[in-house]
């Protein structure tokens, strides 16, 4: 089994969005989802690991990252990036730009209900 690596702009983001006990379960989340997948090393993930009390903004204009869920981009085995997602935004593959989206948390409702609107409206001919 190879170990994940992570990327120093990925601390970089983390320092900006989470607090030190946050980044810490956010690290230990993305492990343990991306060490249970199979081929792991050979594609490229959005895990979604956190969920935050509410909608967190890294600037009072909410220009930059803002969210109210935590998502690490895995790219061949290295955690690219951990940036701050909205559940009203959508967790697809094409959105995220990877092979696969999962979970390491229990997704909530509204983003059940969102992926499903989603994929009725991507299979309609």
């Amino acid at each position: 089994m190879t170990t994940m690596q992570i990327n120093s702009h990925s601390f970089d983001r983390m320092n900006i969005r989470l607090s030190g006990r946050e980044k810490a379960q956010v690290i230990n989340a993305i492990m343990t989802k991306w060490n249970r997948l199979e081929n792991n090393s050979m594609r490229d993930f959005a895990i979604v690991a956190m969920t935050l009390d509410g909608i967190r903004k890294t600037d009072e204009s909410s220009w930059e990252s803002n969210g109210d869920a935590v998502v690490g981009i895995v790219r061949k085995g290295s955690l690219m990036t951990v940036m701050l997602r909205r559940f009203n935004q959508p967790m697809t593959q094409e959105a995220l730009r990877v092979d696969a989206v999962k979970w390491a948390i229990k997704p909530p409702q509204q983003a059940k209900k969102m992926a499903r609107k989603l994929k009725k409206r991507n299979y309609r001919y």
